[in-house]
């Protein structure tokens, strides 16, 4: 199952963490991974390219961490759009991606 941790606060989303694998079906045929690959590699393409230095971004097989570093209005809608991106794809496959939202 692919996990998403968000943590936020009222305003912003400070962090976002997606780990693991959707196991959905066999590797190189896995839709839901490939969904959400794709959505967070374009996050992290759009940061780097349209809010440069607004986050701390992390990669590594099976594993993406974003830190808001400051209130960037750029970069918080992106990641706004991210999450609704990612929710979109959990209403159709929620067997296979989690999302849990923390407020701090």
């Amino acid at each position: 199952m692919v996990h998403v941790a968000v943590t936020r606060d009222v305003q912003e989303i400070l962090e976002l963490d997606v780990c693991g694998h959707a196991g959905q079906a066999p590797h190189g045929e896995d839709l839901v991974c490939a969904g959400v690959s794709s959505i967070m590699v374009g996050m992290l393409n759009a940061i780097d390219q349209l809010a440069n230095e607004t986050c701390e971004l992390s990669m590594a097989e099976g594993h993406i961490h974003i830190r808001s570093k400051e209130g960037d209005a750029r970069a918080q809608l992106l990641l706004a759009a991210t999450l609704i991106s990612l929710q979109t794809l959990e209403e159709s496959y929620s067997g296979y991606i989690q999302i849990t939202v923390q407020e701090v």
